[in-house]
């Protein structure tokens, strides 16, 4: 829509006293400049605000995608499947990765909206967004658990290294074992004895582990008994959730800045812990262990694979499509997409190599194979690397920079995976609601932007309250339901569907082969038609499409069959306790939770469309879905007013 400069230019003195206007008519579409931004770097929505640079775009999306499990889940998923896990995962993320991070930011830069508002362009399948955001409401409360812990660790280690690796505390049990024992074990058959030397090393009895359960956790008998607050782990609870309201107090403008410490930070120290782990006795043995190609075949290989792919990059929870909501209608998200795969797999094969070199010393240092220290999960970092720490000099300072550099990288997941409640429920409030609020309409004290921060806060304390439970003393076993059900295959379904909705329903037409998919690539063209290289963007949309509607479909919906099959029936354990039977019924009800809403997402739109006599709603996009501003529409008559915005639909 053209906007128009009147200029009053005087005559020569000589003529009659009259005035001449010229009409100069200038474009609102603006072109790609030499800055970090492909379409400048001047506020395009003012209303709903843009990054200020699209670098922290690109840095808030990578921070999202490296969160904790790349320290303490990867490392062992190489150990297990061999080197040639990672040249799977490398494919994996070429073809199978990138199509469904470009399809979720593509998605969000499009509409300019949160998942749940996104997704509106298909009402029968609008219900996906709403299962996202449930989703990553429940992940975010616990998550925050496992930062208060870290927090804890952080603060309260590196100054007491000593108590952590010995066994002469009040905390430990007569079966505390510090370091390996070598113990002989016979067997008489009567027929035929022998014995033979076993190595134990620690494993619950270990200092580190007894430290962690008996004085860190005060772990309760079981999930019937959850005990009382632990108060110094409420403690951190509060710092981790009022790092979060810090961090979001101006929306995307803060968390933009804040980007750069959660994602180069890390980056910097875990590069510096490398270099560490390199220079130790028995350190290159580790990562040489690491990297060696198994030559045994491993029934799980494939699923090991995607279920990496999918939650180690977080895709399917609605976090890549908020962060790129607030993208400049032409950035080249293509590019972003790249680069975030890209720097992804890096991050992945330094941390794992770090990982297995201080295992691979801790190791040479108690005389074993590495086979007996390698473990996973949170026993990795706070049993096994906090004895490894206890045996590097200077270990305290090396303890509290690891440490750091974990805290760091959960709180940039945390802050996605908030933001994304947060935007969306903020995209549900309706314009004229925002508009009757005092205030200011644009700018950093705008009123979307004051309001955000009133409803971070809200979001954030009613979070903290929910999260109580998770810091007594039987939290950990309600986190161990919570967390294994929670994406146990929700993040499969919402993937398919949401290739579903985009590749085939998205147009109802017949009149062409693939309308949907014409139609989807055809806003792709429109969105990149100034920043994106005619040629690769040919080739890579093609081979996109080709995933969207093909095989991605085909291996989410594998997944999704195969997962319950593999651990059915579910027995839920934690060390030697085993969770009743009415403990897995509540996990599966958890499960259900985030499911339930896309059906009735579903029926909510029929209901609607029905009631207002347009059956043809509930199978085609609502007239006003598309770009947010009206200069970005296609079919908008210049100095026309677009569509309205249709607030009555879920």
């Amino acid at each position: 829509m053209a906007s128009k400069v009147e200029e009053t230019i005087p005559m020569e003195p000589t003529a009659p006293p009259q005035q001449h206007v010229v009409v100069v008519e200038t474009s609102d579409e603006t072109t790609p400049c030499c800055c970090c931004c492909d379409d400048g770097c001047e506020e395009e929505n003012e209303e709903r605000g843009n990054w200020s640079c699209n670098f922290e775009s690109i840095l808030a999306s990578i921070s999202f995608a490296v969160g904790p499990g790349y320290l303490w889940v990867m490392p062992y998923l190489i150990y297990v499947h061999g080197g040639l896990f990672l040249l799977g995962y490398f494919f994996s993320q070429i073809f199978v990765a990138f199509p469904i991070v470009y399809l979720e930011m593509a998605l969000g830069q499009y509409t300019s909206q949160g998942p749940i508002r996104a997704l509106r362009g298909v009402p029968i399948l609008q219900g996906i967004g709403v299962g996202m955001v449930v989703m990553s409401a429940i992940f975010c409360i616990y998550h925050n658990g496992f930062m208060a812990e870290m927090l804890y660790y952080m603060f309260y280690v590196p100054g007491d290294l000593s108590s952590t690796a010995s066994c002469d505390n009040y905390w430990n049990t007569p079966s505390c074992k510090s370091g390996c024992v070598q113990e002989t074990v016979e067997y008489d058959y009567g027929y035929d004895a022998y014995n033979y030397t076993r190595v134990t090393c620690g494993g619950v009895e270990a200092p580190a582990m007894e430290y962690r359960l008996n004085y860190v956790l005060q772990l309760s008998t079981g999930i019937t008994d959850m005990g009382s607050v632990r108060g110094p782990l409420a403690g951190c609870l509060f710092l981790a959730w009022l790092l979060v309201v810090l961090g979001l107090s101006f929306g995307v403008k803060s968390l933009g800045k804040v980007a750069y410490v959660t994602t180069l930070v890390p980056m910097f120290f875990i590069f510096i812990l490398f270099l560490r782990a390199v220079t130790l006795p028995g350190g290159p043995d580790g990562i040489a262990y690491l990297l060696w190609p198994s030559l045994g075949s491993n029934d799980s290989y494939y699923f090991s694979v995607i279920t990496a792919i999918v939650h180690r990059l977080g895709v399917g929870h609605g976090g890549y499509t908020t962060l790129s909501s607030h993208n400049r209608f032409h950035n080249n998200v293509l590019r972003d997409a790249v680069v975030v795969i890209l720097i992804d797999f890096l991050m992945v094969l330094l941390c794992a190599m770090m990982i297995f070199g201080f295992l691979g010393f801790l190791s040479h240092q108690l005389g074993v194979p590495i086979t007996e220290v390698a473990t996973s999960g949170p026993n990795l970092v706070y049993v096994a690397m906090v004895t490894v720490f206890s045996h590097i000099p200077a270990g305290s300072s090396w303890a509290a920079l690891f440490f750091l550099t974990l805290v760091l990288l959960t709180y940039g997941t945390q802050l996605v995976l908030v933001e994304t409640v947060i935007t969306s429920l903020m995209d549900l409030i309706p314009k004229s609601l925002i508009k009757n609020l005092p205030g200011r309409e644009s700018g950093l004290l705008s009123k979307r932007t004051m309001l955000h921060g009133v409803m971070t806060v809200a979001v954030c304390f009613l979070f903290f309250l929910l999260g109580l439970p998770y810091v007594t003393q039987g939290g950990v076993y309600l986190l161990t339901i919570v967390d294994t059900f929670n994406a146990q295959i929700q993040p499969y379904i919402f993937i398919l569907l949401e290739c579903v909705a985009i590749a085939y329903l998205y147009s109802p037409s017949c009149r062409r082969c693939c309308p949907a998919l014409n139609r989807w690539m055809s806003d792709l063209s429109h969105m990149l038609q100034h920043v994106c290289c005619f040629c690769c963007a040919t080739v890579v949309n093609g081979m996109a499409a080709v995933a969207w509607v093909y095989y991605i479909p085909m291996v989410m919906l594998i997944q999704v069959i195969a997962q319950p099959l593999m651990f059915w029936p579910h027995y839920l354990s934690y060390y030697n306790y085993v969770f009743p039977t009415w403990a897995t019924i509540v996990g599966y009800l958890i499960l259900s939770i985030s499911l339930i809403v896309v059906p009735l997402g579903t029926i909510i739109n029929i209901v609607i469309a029905l009631v207002r006599g347009r059956p043809s709603e509930i199978v085609q996009p609502p007239a006003d879905w598309g770009p947010y501003l009206n200069k970005h529409r296609r079919g908008v008559s210049r100095g026309q007013p677009g569509q309205p915005v249709d607030d009555t639909r879920l």
